[in-house]
């Protein structure tokens, strides 16, 4: 989790009802147990998790190397045989589905990417991840101003990831919702280890998939490495979806002595091509799933009589650098220091309806921290340190149609800075509990530079800053191995993004102010006989200054407002269990209340309405087996409520559930592991949307997801 950067360097280019809840029964039984996210074999491995055993595993994502079951707060961890072994490691719908509070989206739109929301937060996302920090080896994907990118995730490298649920921002600042942190996995024990692994797979209709991957990693001395290249094109599951890109990712680690460690990263990720089929209506979803809207349309797919705005060939072009040292010392037998500090560039260039986006962005930032664990007393740790971060964004916008690219619209510098100073106690009051003090204060200043300034159009240069203090205080009590208890309070904020915060036209929305949360806690959590890891945990947030999007009258704009306030309350339990020897049985469940306490417009009055985009009730079930001779095998089931996709509550997205079945191989050989795999999901052909767009334009909410569809894999390893 120590990573420190510095930048690499991207030429870009200009061109001018209410939902029926679950069974009561089969609630009360999902309540008395919970998750165990966690890896089912290599367990020799410095980044596996045992997934019957979570006892002494230790996380790093609560900013302090701490034991997951002790601490006062809902945690999930995931290991590589979850992220990767019969996944295609395309998307993080494919992992985290079993971690209880998570819900991905997935909208098999690579210029849009996952959707991903955290008890609630991050579900009005239009695209990209919001309210929900997301880090990749110690470096964070998400932006100063809140906002993330999912393009450098690298998923076929990844040998853990960490997820916190909950008041994040006392740790981590301008998260509301939680924290994902993906590590890359750790190199083996040797000079060079190769592993190279191709899948292709297929929606129908001759629209097909490939992916290619090639690691190498290994350790020498006080040197060690793990390298990923990775190729990935599709045809795309619906008309004018087709994607390409390509991602390298790399972590090198030198040990010059028994106190210290430096440590570089680099990752480089280049799509030139994703195509975006936007958005259909309920009537078009559920007749032609696979098609797409008339102005998401190229003009050589545009049909003789388009729709309104002609075939406007939407998606996006993108490339991202990023790079970062980082360097850790052991001061002494109680104290450790760490600083990172790390850079990017990225360019793109985004389609969207009626207006062409070119985006320049040049960001960097730094972090230190500093720890202090007595070997004796009731003071069990100290952490202390601060974030600085920065993003400067060259944007500008025109107006476009079905012909060509028309009038700049906007020509603009934005520049956002963020400051997060931070301070964390554990201590112990009685012998077997932990109180975890936390503070945090964070000032994020958002400044603009109008370089559109005429007779007509007057200079909307400015700035505006934003501070909170995010206070959390969690105790855990622990009575033996099985039981933990804990309960925490702690307050969160997020900020507008840029682009919420920005009007149409040009400078800031002077009106929009930060979301901002109290979140109260209460869980369970524990291992039983070594067999069985469970979780149960409540959990309630009252929100002020809701940040909601509407679509303006007449456009494809959507604009940013404060709903008032909302509650969020549920449930989260899961299970992991082994039930034999190699057969092990995964479960989570989840309950969402979510509810706008106070929201008037001019027109409507939502108070007591369900906030949009959240299933009340989700499931998930996963069998998998593993024989000595080799064989592997899961059968998983996902299961999710309807939901409403608008403000008003009028229109919703049908529930479903999917079934799909995965199987591999591993043929030892004196040189070689050979693995074959195949996956078949959606297994019954289930006809259902896998995503929404949440109060969007004319009805257009819905992202259908394929039918039946199958992959085939084959991955070779050296020794």
């Amino acid at each position: 989790m120590f990573a420190t950067t510095a930048g690499t360097r991207s030429e870009g280019r200009r061109v001018e009802r209410r939902p029926a809840p679950v069974g009561t029964a089969a609630a009360l039984l999902l309540l008395a147990v919970s998750p165990a996210m966690a890896q089912q074999q290599d367990t020799v491995r410095a980044d596996s998790v045992p997934v019957y055993r979570l006892e002494g595993i230790t996380v790093t994502v609560s900013r302090s190397e701490q034991e997951v079951q002790k601490l006062p707060y809902a945690i999930g961890v995931l290991g590589a045989s979850e992220i990767q072994a019969l996944q295609t490691a395309i998307s993080l719908a494919e992992a985290l589905p079993e971690i209880p509070g998570v819900f991905v989206s997935n909208r098999y739109n690579f210029a849009l990417g996952d959707r991903i929301s955290i008890r609630g937060f991050g579900a009005r996302s239009q695209f990209g991840v919001r309210g929900i920090r997301i880090i990749q080896d110690g470096i964070p994907l998400t932006l100063p101003d809140g906002q993330s990118q999912l393009n450098n995730l690298d998923l076929s490298a990844a040998g853990r990831i960490e997820v916190i649920r909950g008041p994040a921002s006392a740790l981590y600042g301008n998260a509301s919702g939680g924290v994902v942190s993906v590590q890359t996995e750790s190199p083996p024990p040797r000079p060079l280890v190769a592993d190279a692994r191709a899948l292709g797979g297929s929606f129908g209709s001759s629209r097909l998939y490939q992916k290619y991957d090639v690691k190498a990693a290994g350790r020498q001395g006080k040197f060690d490495y793990t390298g990923h290249f990775g190729y990935f094109r599709t045809d795309g599951y619906r008309l004018h979806s087709a994607a390409r890109y390509a991602l390298l990712n790399g972590r090198m680690r030198y040990r010059p002595d028994a106190d210290s460690e430096i440590t570089v990263i680099v990752n480089y990720a280049n799509t030139p091509q994703a195509e975006s089929p936007s958005t259909l209506t309920d009537s078009l979803a559920r007749v032609k799933p696979d098609t797409a809207r008339d102005i998401a349309l190229s003009p050589e797919q545009c049909p003789p009589e388009p729709g309104f705005g002609g075939c406007q060939d939407l998606g996006e072009e993108s490339e991202q650098g990023q790079a970062g040292v980082s360097y850790r010392r052991q001061l002494s037998e109680e104290q450790q220091l760490s600083l990172m500090a790390y850079g990017l560039l990225r360019n793109l260039e985004n389609r969207i309806p009626f207006t062409l986006i070119q985006l320049d962005r040049f960001g960097f930032g730094t972090r230190l921290e500093y720890r202090y664990a007595p070997l004796a007393g009731r003071v069990n740790f100290v952490t202390a340190g601060f974030d600085l971060d920065h993003q400067g964004d060259d944007r500008v916008e025109n107006a476009r149609d079905a012909d060509q690219t028309g009038p700049i619209t906007l020509d603009q510098d934005e520049r956002v800075t963020s400051l997060g100073l931070f301070a964390q106690s554990g201590l112990a009051p009685i012998a077997d509990a932990e109180l975890t003090l936390s503070l945090r204060y964070d000032r994020v200043q958002f400044e603009v530079d109008d370089r559109l300034v005429t007779a007509d159009d007057p200079d909307d240069s400015g700035s505006r800053k934003m501070d909170q203090l995010s206070p959390m205080a969690g105790l855990r009590y622990t009575h033996a191995r099985w039981l933990n208890v804990y309960g925490n309070v702690g307050r969160s904020f997020q900020t507008p993004t840029t682009t919420e915060l920005s009007d149409s036209l040009g400078g800031f929305n002077e009106t929009l102010q930060p979301e901002r949360a109290v979140n109260y806690e209460f869980g369970l959590k524990g291992t039983a006989a070594d067999r069985v890891t469970y979780s149960l945990a409540i959990f309630s947030a009252d929100i002020d200054d809701l940040i909601v999007g509407s679509a303006v009258p007449g456009t494809e704009r959507v604009f940013f407002d404060n709903a008032g306030s909302a509650a969020h309350k549920g449930v989260e339990a899961g299970l992991s269990a082994l039930l034999a020897d190699g057969l092990v049985f995964t479960t989570s469940y989840t309950y969402s209340d979510f509810r706008f306490t106070e929201f008037r417009t001019e027109e409507d009055d939502y108070g007591g309405n369900r906030l949009p985009g959240v299933p009340p009730n989700r499931f998930y079930g996963r069998i998998t087996y593993s024989h000595r001779s080799g064989a592997t095998g899961s059968l998983e089931f996902r299961a999710v409520d309807s939901f409403f996709v608008d403000n008003a509550n009028e229109s919703r997205n049908d529930g479903y559930g999917v079934v799909d079945l995965r199987f591999g191989y591993s043929l030892l050989t004196p040189r070689l592991e050979i693995r074959p795999l195949v996956g078949l999901n959606n297994l019954f052909d289930q006809r259902y949307n896998s995503s929404v767009v949440v109060n969007a334009v004319r009805g257009r909410y819905y992202e259908p997801a394929p039918g039946r569809n199958v992959y085939l894999g084959l991955s070779v390893k050296t020794g």
